[in-house]
């Protein structure tokens, strides 16, 4: 594999031939153009079937359209893997934020409350979710990270910029071009898009690498490449790119190699015909037929309120009632749902399935869950070495943002913890911290008027209630002075 050096060469090479390699992706990932079509559920096989599910032509030339019901599972699939992971938000857990001796050393602590606040200010749990979408169903994402000047004392200092970060993805017409080393280090990141500007067409095409940004454009079908981000010395040399302080790329890829709903798309269809189906003889059969036994005498008496037939003798007029074997329907469709769910090992969490369970246990949650949290789990590995990378390029931000911090700011480690949902039993929680320390209080009372949140000044609402403890003491202190007194 060439370096990207050899690939970048300005001076011997075209445009559009280091775009071509730059373009050459070095992971295996599916085809969102293929994916889609699995994932949204308009878009699905069945939508345009006409082979299989026939349309009508009456006798009046007019189609009545076949029935074609469309089940999005993969979607759901998709949304419930990505609330799952990330609905309880990421747990950063911060280390050798103290000395040697293990006092407080108040330029690290500084330095954690700097990371949490750009984490807060970028909506990190937010974005996760978004990012969570993005790469089960269509299986990589990227997150750049970029500094946007503005004065601010938003991290704890003042800073003449702010870190924002912006999530790209195929599921938002993004290709994406990872370029890896044989060590799968990343030797520059590209990606592709098109805008719309007045009523041209333009793609752009981005790539990072550990020192510079390039952007080249070109109108859609057109063939010659254009770099935005070329300058010209003083000296009248041309320098391709900008330069990036950071020294690294200033930002996170992911992929996985085949989206969660891999294995599981004949399940869905299955479930698709036989209701279309189903559908189709539902309404074949829904218009009452009317059968007489015998030859009619005369023309049908139709009066105010009622309708009357005369019969030839042993003659019978009524209606066909249609018997539909709909136990044989529904246990069909029930197993297919499981086995769809079971494989991808996600429970059934709709609203019919919850609500016979009742006001069961945290215990019994947890149980319950179980293959859910095994297959986050599974995701989790994946997920923490990205959040680690991502978590090295805000250190290194921060470190430009405010050098003076560039030295403790590598020796603090963030280890990040992975949830997976469960409705939380709050008293359960409470009595096991109890328990663990002796039966003793785990929060002030300061900290439980925080944390309820009807108070819009915590500390203030905590003062008022101990001036009325007070009161009610000195008023219970001289109804027993005046009571003695009285018994004298």
């Amino acid at each position: 594999m060439p370096d990207i050096q050899s690939i970048l060469d300005f001076k011997s090479r075209s445009l559009s031939d280091i775009i071509q390699d730059l373009r050459d992706k070095s992971v295996s990932v599916p085809d969102w153009g293929k994916l889609v079509n699995d994932y949204e559920p308009t878009k699905h096989e069945i939508c345009s079937d006409t082979t299989t599910l026939k349309d009508k032509i009456r006798s009046d030339g007019t189609t009545e359209p076949s029935s074609r019901i469309y089940v999005g599972l993969e979607k759901l699939l998709c949304r419930r893997m990505s609330e799952f992971t990330f609905t309880i938000p990421v747990k950063r857990v911060y280390s050798n934020v103290t000395n040697d001796n293990g006092e407080t050393n108040d330029t690290r602590q500084e330095i954690v409350k700097a990371m949490e606040a750009i984490y807060k200010n970028a909506r990190i749990d937010s974005v996760n979710l978004k990012r969570g979408l993005a790469i089960y169903a269509s299986c990589e994402v990227f997150t750049i990270w970029y500094a946007v000047k503005k004065k601010n004392t938003s991290y704890g200092f003042d800073s003449e910029y702010k870190l924002k970060c912006k999530t790209y993805s195929p599921m938002d017409g993004v290709k994406l071009y990872p370029l890896l080393d044989e060590m799968d280090d990343m030797m520059a990141m590209s990606f592709e898009y098109t805008k719309t500007i007045g009523k041209v067409s333009v793609t752009y095409f981005e790539t990072y690498t550990a020192n510079n940004h390039y952007i080249w454009k070109q109108e859609v079908g057109g063939s010659e490449w254009e770099e935005i981000t070329s300058r010209t010395t003083e000296e009248g040399e041309e320098i391709n790119g900008e330069e990036i302080e950071l020294m690294k790329i200033p930002g996170v890829y992911g992929w996985l190699e085949h989206p969660v709903y891999y294995g599981l798309t004949n399940i869905r269809k299955e479930i698709e015909y036989t209701l279309s189906r189903n559908s189709n003889v539902i309404a074949y059969n829904s218009a009452p037929v009317l059968k007489i036994v015998g030859g009619i005498k005369g023309q049908e008496d139709k009066g105010e309120a009622r309708r009357i037939f005369r019969v030839e003798n042993g003659g019978d007029v009524g209606y066909v009632s249609w018997q539909q074997a709909i136990e044989a329907l529904k246990y069909h469709v029930d197993t297919m749902l499981k086995l769809y769910w079971m494989q991808a090992q996600m429970p059934d969490i709709s609203f019919e399935n919850m609500k016979g369970l009742g006001n069961i246990g945290y215990d019994a949650r947890q149980t319950m869950l179980t293959d859910a949290h095994l297959r986050i789990g599974e995701m989790s590995g994946m997920w923490i070495e990205f959040l680690e990378r991502e978590c090295n390029v805000i250190k290194a931000f921060l470190k430009l943002m405010n050098p003076k911090w560039a030295n403790d700011i590598d020796e603090i480690s963030v280890e990040h913890i992975i949830q997976p949902f469960i409705q939380n039993d709050e008293l359960a929680e409470i009595n096991k911290r109890m328990k663990a320390n002796g039966g003793k209080a785990i929060e002030s009372q300061l900290e439980s008027i925080q944390r309820y949140g009807y108070s819009d000044d915590a500390q203030a609402t905590l003062e008022q209630i101990h001036k009325e403890d007070e009161l009610s003491a000195q008023v219970r202190a001289d109804a027993f002075s005046m009571g003695n007194q009285v018994a004298m």
